[in-house]
This record gives structure tokens, sequence and C-alpha cells, in this order.
């Protein structure tokens, strides 16, 4: 070849060079030359994964599509819409006739007053729960025996066990027998008696009904009492499922307070102050609860005689050393009797003018009193007197007593049949509440969400921990082994639950105590965490060595951990080894569940075998070290699990030198310089953009939906739906933004004016993209947000998982309350969405009656505890949500969910500081998208689709993930109980054991629930198919003569015979089971 040639060939292969050099540096490769999705499509051509999922329709009739309520019965929605919000000087003014029409005209009816002595103790908020207890409970319930003792007219009502079985424990005998016999005379009455007084609005309903459970078994252990009659009369606002989880618990009347005060005045004008709850979708009175609505404003004996505060004032007869209250309340005696007993007479007959029947109960109580012997004189011997003198008035036909609400109840239903009374029937819930025009109680929906988060989390590990140990206890008869762990674990379990409960009081889970008392809660619910975390282990080891190990503390520990109460859970990490790492992980479902999981491991030299040791193809991801840099010794890993119902699966993570079964992930990363990527990490990544085309957006996709972003600060704008060879794009726009407070607190939400952008550098964005997941992650300087889409053929392929993790701390946030908006094109009614009660039913808000121009924005807040929807005739969009939190729609197609609030100023509700102890918050998210085959026309109330309702189990009944050092033969492959799934629309809400005084076993308590769905929407890879539930797989030594329906806390035994192997449960129903396994 001659030189020239030479030269000429040299030239070419310079200039192609060049040519590439320039293409890779200005980011401009063709696909040509891309080696990314080419090895994507032999990844998966290779390593074909084969998905289960099978499934049939639904049952007719299992489903609605019509969404009536029944004739007669009134909604709390239509109520807001007739009510009158005039105030008086910020205050809301109750009708009342006038004085002389009340209590002096010729046609006066007899009056019965029930005076009815109690104390208000919140177990924590400015002070702890053990320092109210031994600074005032303690002492209170001490003066209680003593005094009822002395006074035998005098009475008394009780609610919170979390104190009174404290209390107990630490008596005599003797006081024991007293206090049963105060309680056999009824002049000690024990009311509600849950754990705790909960929240009504970010508890969640099998939470709920757990505290209940927890309440209720000690006091029927302990006192032989079922209660009958709620006292609820401090939450902030109230919620429709709790009248019905009441009444299942065999309660029939209860007593509410917290509702706006413009809605009480609305009542009283119809006469509607005392009504039977209903659920929008029963049509018969069955499960109906008779409710009645303190009228004023707080259940304080200075607002509870009548409408005049002042007046009321003036019988408080507490006499303390040094209060300036003494000064203006005098005790009754001979020169003043006849004047303080006709302002009493007044007050009380006006208060009775609000009611249809002739019996009022007024409240002698506030907040921790009777903590002083001489308060229970001082308030018995006054008003002894008074009532002697009232009594002996016959003008005044009034009859006044100590009374109990037992006897308030018997007295209003004896009327009702004799006087042949009606009450009204309703149907919804009473939020928001407000007790001045400008003061809305919306925001603690959202107060502490690191709080909330936290208890969403330890409420799914212990609802996991109870089924695991159930089943322990249940296999140990079918095995023959003793369960060697059990009466340990009996402990654990019910500090757990004790812990766990205590947190659902209604101070404590809407983040309004004090930050030392929130510290406190933290550090109890720490503990509960990890006294799961043990008992999980310790069950874990005996189910899948069938009781042949016995070794403690066991061999398995949690993925999933917490250093102390003030940090977020973190993923451990998986050491691989030669010998073998052991993972196990729990499906705590009645269904079958197949989803993609991540692992942190320390090594990609590793090889994932299943529970039939066949080797399983994964993802590796980065683990970053910071914004642009990749830690080089961890990684993620991902991989498909599919995990029948209540099963156990266990996979092998072990070391190898070969990986042909690995992928690793490529990656891209905008508005940034830098990107350090360690030599020997083979993911595939381009240069930084730092300007990146902000007309290129970046999408994301797989086979049923894909999902765009903005390339310059990495937020959704569209969702695409795939099905049936169509697509149907709906915008779906995310943005950040947030509102400065103007008078915001702890309790009330009060903005300035509309949100507005939070102001920040350009974020850092990085595209992570696989073949079981892609991700954008955009690393913003005061949150790091991440939008996942799984390829997924099932369920967690069609929805897009969003977190946040949040640093109030980051910027000057200082009174800011962010937000996180969705903004749609969907043609809803402007301001009308849909948020679930409790995460138990769903009901229709609407903009707030009084704000015709959104300008109170804090009127239109709503509590969300698991999911929240927007629908037009056609499409219905989900927020699925992780945690409670205070959501809002504002405009048409909008819905905004607050992340959390940093506030300076105490809101003079009586906590006396700001939110300022704010902490790195994940919230954790899934956005849904659904099409309907019919038009959606509902207004008052609905239902989540069926696959809704399986979805929402992805995100709040997570796997429960373990692991092993030892990897032996004595381990099970896995633990399968179940031949098959319950129906899809069937939730276990609790599979728990019920122990003995002595923490022994005593029956184990099962808790289903059928919920309703709408019709209209896909249903496909669904298990609804069986309408009847079998659960004789978690009992197979059980015969059906050992099982028995009870009421919803285990109480109360009924006499309807029942099968483990069809159960039938109704659309909508809450049953509970006892099974009795023999020894």
């Amino acid at each position: 070849m001659k030189f020239s040639h030479r030269i000429a060939i040299a030239g070419g292969v310079g200039f192609i060079l060049v040519i590439y050099l320039v293409l890779v540096y200005f980011n401009a490769m063709p696909d040509i030359f891309s080696s990314h999705q080419e090895k994507l499509r032999n990844f998966i051509a290779q390593n074909p994964l084969t998905f289960h999922l099978t499934g049939g329709r639904p049952v007719n009739g299992q489903c609605s599509s019509e969404f009536n309520i029944p004739r007669g019965v009134v909604s709390t929605q239509d109520l807001a819409e007739r009510t009158n919000y005039k105030s008086s000087g910020g205050d809301y003014i109750l009708p009342h006739p006038s004085i002389e029409q009340a209590a002096y005209s010729s046609d006066l009816e007899p009056l019965t007053v029930l005076i009815v002595p109690h104390s208000h103790v919140d177990p924590g908020w400015v002070e702890t729960v053990d320092e109210y207890y031994t600074r005032k409970v303690r002492a209170i319930l001490d003066g209680m025996v003593r005094k009822l003792h002395l006074y035998p007219d005098l009475t008394f009502i009780w609610a919170e066990i979390v104190y009174f079985s404290r209390w107990w424990e630490a008596q005599t005998h003797l006081v024991q027998l007293q206090v049963k016999d105060l309680i056999k005379q009824g002049r000690l009455e024990m009311v509600l008696s849950g754990w705790v007084m909960p929240d009504e609005a970010s508890t969640s309903y099998s939470s709920v009904i757990d505290q209940l459970t927890e309440g209720h078994q000690w006091l029927y252990s302990n006192l032989g009492i079922r209660p009958t009659t709620s006292w609820s009369v401090d939450p902030f606002g109230h919620s429709g499922t709790m009248a019905y989880l009441w009444k299942q618990a065999g309660m029939e009347n209860m007593v509410i307070g917290r509702i706006h005060q413009a809605t009480k005045g609305q009542m009283i004008r119809e006469q509607s102050l005392e009504f039977y709850w209903r659920q929008f979708w029963e049509s018969s009175d069955d499960r109906d609860i008779f409710c009645h609505v303190m009228p004023y404003m707080i259940y304080s004996l200075h607002r509870t005689c009548g409408p005049d505060q002042y007046i009321c004032a003036q019988f408080d007869f507490k006499q303390r050393p040094g209060d300036p209250m003494n000064v203006f309340v005098k005790p009754i005696g001979a020169g003043n009797i006849k004047e303080k007993a006709k302002l009493l007479y007044e007050q009380y007959r006006l208060k009775g003018s609000l009611f249809k029947h002739n019996t009022i109960m007024v409240p002698l109580g506030d907040d921790f009193r009777f903590d002083m012997l001489e308060e229970w004189d001082q308030q018995y011997e006054n008003y002894k007197q008074l009532m002697d003198y009232m009594n002996a008035k016959p003008e005044w036909k009034i009859k006044v007593k100590f009374g109990t609400l037992s006897e308030f109840f018997k007295q209003i239903k004896k009327s009702e049949s004799s006087n042949r009374l009606s009450f009204p029937t309703i149907a919804g819930d009473f939020f928001p509440y407000s007790d001045h025009d400008s003061s809305y109680w919306t925001g603690y929906f959202t107060t502490r969400p690191f709080d909330k988060r936290f208890c969403r989390e330890v409420e799914s590990k212990l609802r996991a921990a109870e089924i695991l140990h159930s089943l322990a206890i249940s296999y140990s008869k079918k095995w023959e082994t003793k369960y060697v762990a059990m009466d340990k674990l009996a402990v654990l379990l019910i500090k757990a639950r004790r812990y766990l409960g205590l947190f659902l009081h209604h101070d404590a889970i809407t983040g309004t105590g004090k930050a030392y008392v929130v510290e406190d809660y933290e550090n109890k619910l720490f503990s509960s965490f990890q006294k799961t975390g043990i008992v999980l282990n310790s069950a874990m080891q005996y189910l899948l060595t069938q009781g042949k190990l016995t070794s403690e503390p066991s061999i398995f520990e949690q993925e999933l951990t917490r250093v102390d109460g003030k940090q977020s859970s973190l993923h451990g990490k998986i050491t691989v080894s030669k010998i073998g790492t052991r993972v196990a992980m729990l499906n705590p479902t009645g269904h079958f569940r197949s989803e993609f999981v991540e692992f942190i491991v320390d090594s990609v030299d590793l090889e994932i075998k299943d529970a039939k040791r066949k080797s399983l193809p994964f993802q590796i991801n980065p683990v970053y070290t910071s914004a642009t840099e990749i830690d080089r010794t961890l990684f993620e890993v991902v991989f498909l699990s599919e995990i029948p119902a209540f099963g156990i699966e266990t996979y092998i993570f072990q070391k190898t030198t070969k990986t042909p079964k690995s992928f690793w992930s490529s990656i891209k990363i905008h508005n940034s310089d830098e990107f350090i990527v360690a030599p020997e990490l083979k993911f595939e990544y381009d240069r930084p953009r730092r300007h990146g085309n902000v007309y290129e957006p970046i999408f994301l996709e797989n086979e049923q939906i894909g999902a765009e972003f903005k390339s310059f600060n990495g937020l959704l704008t569209k969702l695409v739906e795939k099905y049936n060879n169509k697509t149907k794009e709906t915008q779906v726009l995310l943005d950040f933004k947030q509102y400065q407070s103007r008078g915001s607190g702890a309790y009330i939400f009060f903005p300035s004016g509309p949100a507005s952008d939070i102001v920040q550098p350009v974020p850092i964005i990085r595209v992570v993209e696989g073949p079981f997941y892609s991700e954008v992650q955009v690393v913003f300087y005061c949150m790091y947000h991440r939008a996942r889409l799984y390829n997924h053929p099932g369920l967690q392929g069609r929805n897009l998982l969003i977190q946040n993790t949040l640093n109030m701390f980051a910027l000057n946030m200082r009174d800011k309350e962010p937000i996180m908006r969705i903004s749609t094109d969907l043609l809803n009614e402007r301001g009308t969405f849909f948020t679930d009660q409790n995460g138990f039913q769903f009901i229709q808000r609407k903009r707030h009656p009084t704000d015709v121009n959104y300008q109170n924005i804090e009127r239109n807040y709503y509590p969300m505890t698991t999911m929240a929807f927007l629908q037009d005739s056609m499409t219905r969009v989900t927020l699925h949500s992780g945690q409670s939190l205070g959501v809002a729609s504002l405009e048409k197609g909008w819905l905004e969910v607050m992340l959390d609030r940093q506030l300076l100023y105490d809101d003079g509700r009586g906590l006396g500081e700001g939110i300022s102890d704010n902490k790195l918050t994940i919230t954790k998210f899934i956005l849904q998208i659904e099409q309907s085959e019919t038009v959606l026309r509902e207004e008052t109330f609905s239902y989540p689709s069926i696959n809704s309702i399986v979805t929402n189990e992805f995100l709040n009944q997570p796997l429960q993930r373990m692991f092993s050092l030892v990897n032996s033969d004595i381990i099970s492959l896995n633990f399968l109980p179940m031949l098959s799934s319950l129906p899809c629309d069937i939730s276990l809400v609790s599979l728990k054991t019920l122990f003995n005084g002595d923490h022994s076993y005593n029956e184990t308590g099962v808790v289903l629930h059928r919920r309703g769905f709408r019709c209209g929407f896909r249903d496909d890879g669904a298990m609804c198919s069986e309408k009847d539930v079998n659960l004789v797989g978690l009992f197979p030594t059980v015969k059906d003569n050992y099982v028995k329906e009870t009421s919803l806390v285990h109480t109360l035994k009924k006499e309807s015979r029942i099968s483990l192997k069809q159960l039938s449960v109704s659309p909508m129903e809450i049953k509970s089971i006892v099974v009795q396994i023999p020894p």
C-alpha cells in the first residue's frame, strides 16, 4: 500500500473518531451506537419472567353503581348547605327563646336535669401521660372511690382505660371490690372505654378497632362489664365511621361535642341535636346509633349549664388557694341561694328548650378536675343545696339530681316511646370543625407528619406481628411442637398494642402536644416498633423451622430498622456471603401479591434464588452518597417476588463470581456539571447535562402506562393509559407550593392567601432506567422527590409511586405550610372531590358554603387517611396515601395535599407554643388513573374500584421483610397456610391473640371487612369470584364448634352458627369471630 493511501485511511479513521468524540461530548449519539436499549431487550428475552396473575369477574351484586341515600335520611352535606354561618364578632350565636318564654311561661313542662360529674383526662398534651397520671389522675380516681362512698347519691363517669387500668392494678382487693360495687349500683359508669378517646380524622378504622378492643377486653376481663354508651367529647370533628364502630362494639348511644358551632345552630333550628346516625349505604335502621350533640362550645362546666358561659362559671365551686376565680365564685349559703338558684334554673330551662324531650344532661367537670379531695366536697355540697332548693319549687316544675349517661339515655328512650317522639336520621360526618368564624381546625390534619407516617408504619408492622404470632400458635397444635417464645412474646405484643393505642389519642396523632410530650410519644412508638420486630422475628423462626429451632434471640433480623424515634426508618444492608443470606418475606394480606421488591446489598457479585432455588434475574440500581456521586460499596437490587395469601417465601442472596442474571441500570443526569461514577461500576450513563432541552420531556413507560416529566424540574406533566390497543392521555401536572401563615398553629390552618411557589435553585434530576422499574429522581434544595414506574403487567405496573423527603430547615420555611398539588384536566365540579373516612368509607366533599370565591382556603381542607380521588363523568384520578394528611380541591381538576407545617406561634387553643420541631419527613403516595365504562354521577358518597382497594394494600400493608445470616436446611423454603386467596374485597382487619389476665392464651380474634367497591372500572386480575370466605388454612386443627361470632371487640358471643369454611360477609359489613384453639 502506498504511503499516500495510508495517509488517506489514517485521516479517514481520525475524522470518524473526531466525529464520534464530538457526538459523545454533546450527548448526541444516535440509537444505532447506543447499547443500552439493545442490552435491555436481550436481557428481558433471555430472562423471561412468569407472572401469576389469575382472577375472575366479581360476583354480581357485590359492586355498587347507585349511590343514593335512603329516603328520609339527612346528609351532613345538605345540612351544611342549609346552615346559617353568620357570626357576631366572630362567635356563632345559638338560637334560644327568651328567658321569660323558656322559664316562666304558663304551659311549662316538667324538666329533669341530670348533673353528670366527669373529668377529662388527656393521655398526654401539655404534660406526658406519665406526668399526668402521677400528678393528677391517680388522685382523681382515689378521690372518686372515697367520695362516692361518702355521698350515696353522687355519680361519676370515666372513659380512658389507659389510665384506669394502671390505677386499678395498683389497688388493693378491697378497693377493687368497692369499685365493682359502685358500678353495680349504677353510680360509676364506664363510657366509651377504649384505650384512649381517639382522634377521628387521622386514625385508620383498623387501629381504632384495635385500641377499642384493648380497652373493652381489659374492662370485661377485670370488671365483667361492657360499655353501652360512647363519650367522645374532645376530638376536633367527628367521623361517621366511629358511629358504625361504636354500634358494632355493643354501644347503643353516643355523645359528641366538637362540631361546627354554626352547624349546631342549624340543628337547633331543625330540632336535630339528637338523631340516629346511619351509614350512607344502610337501607335499614339495624345499625343506627342514637347520638346526642352537646349544644355548647365544650365539655367544661363553664359551658354546659346553659348558653351564658359567664353565668355557668359562677357555678364552678372549686376553691383553690390563690386562684383569682375565688373572688367571683362564692359558696352557696342562705344569703345567695335564692338568687343563684334562679340564675341556674333559667340556664337549665334555656338548655332544655333545645330538645324534644324533658330531660337534659349537664356535664360537671373539665380537664383533670377532681384531682383534689376538697373539690369533691365543694362541688357536691354546693350543688346539693341548689338541687334541694330548686326541687322544692313546685312552680318551676324541675327535678335536679346527679346521674349518669345511661340514665340520661334511658329517660330519652322512655320519652320516645311514651310520647311518640321521632328523631331525625343523619348520615355523613362533621368536618371541618370551627369554634370561631376565622378559626378552622384543619391544620392538625397535617401537623407533625413525621409522626403520622411513623404511626402508619407501626400499625402495619403490629398487624403483621399479630398475624404471624397467631399463626404460630395455631400451627403449634398441628405440628405438635411447643411454641417456646409464646409467653414472652405475649408481653411484648400487649405493650406494643398499648403504645400504639396511646398514640391514637386526640392530642397525639394530631400532632397537638407540646414538643417534649411529642418526643415521649415517639419514644413509645419506637418501643412498639422494636417489640413488634422481635415478635415477627421469633414467629418467623418458629413457622419456618416448625419449632425445631428454639434459639433466642431469633436467627432472623428486621430489614426495615429505626435508630430511634426521631429518625425515619431505613432499609438495612444485606450482607452477601458465600454461605448465603436467607431473606424471608411475609405477605400480611389475604390476597396473592406479585410485585417487584428492592433490597440494599453490599455486593453485586451475587445470585438470588427463590424458594424453589431457581436463580432470579435482578436489576442493579445506584445508591448515592450525594446528589451527584454513586456509592461504590452499596447497591440496590430489584427482583420479582410472588407470595400467596398470608404466606412466607424465602430467598437466598449468595456470593458468586458470575452474575448472568443481573442488569445494570442506565442513568441520566440533568442540571449538573458533574457525575461521579467509580470506574469499576458498570452503570451505563451519559455525560451530565448542565442545560437540558426544556422542550424535550422525560418519558417513562411500560406496557400499561406512560408518564411524562418536565426536563428542567423533573415534575410530572402527563399520564398515558394503554389498554386494548388504545391510548388515553390525561394532563396531570405535579408541583410543590407553600402557604404563608397568617395565624396558623398546631390546630388551626389560617393562610394569608393562595399558595405561592417554593423558591429554590434548579434541581438536579436523575433518571434511572432498567427492566423492572424506571424512576425520575429530583434533588431539590429542600426536598428529594421520586416518581417510579414498575414494569409489571399487574396492578403494580398501572400506577405511579411517589415519594417525597422534605427538610423544612433547608430553606427558610418558618411559618410556611408546603403542599404537593396535582392539577389535571378532569372536568369535575369546582371544589368537589372524595376523601376516605378513616380508610373505611368515602364521602364527597364540596366547596364550603361560606366560601364562594375560595378566599378562605382553610375552610375547604379535609382529612385524608388512606386515599382521595377526583372524578368527572368518565375518569377518576386517585391519590393513595401512606400517611394521614390534609387534602383539598380548590379548582376544577385540582387535588392538593399538605406535606408539613412549621409555625412560629401558638393559635390560642391551649398548647402554648408553635410547631418548630420538624424532622426530615418521608411521605409516600401512589397516583392511579382509571377510566369508567359507565357515567360517574355519585353526589354524596362513593366507593373505590376493586383494583384501587388492592392497590392501596401495596402502600399501607407492605410485605414484611426479614433476613438471617444462617442459611441452613432446618429453615423451610416457605410457609403457605392458604390454599387460595380471600376474595379481594375482603380485608382481614385483624387476626390477633386474646390473652387472659396472666398473659396466657385465651382465644384468637378475627375481624373481617367486606369492602364496598364501585362497578364500571377494570377489575381484571382481582380475585373476587368467591363470595364466601374460607379461613380453614389459618386454623388447621379447629372444628366449627370452636368458632363463635362476636361483637366487634369480642366481648359478646352470639348464638349464630358459623363455619370457618364458609363465612358470609355482606358488602361494607364488619364481622368479628373468635376461634378457640383446643389444647
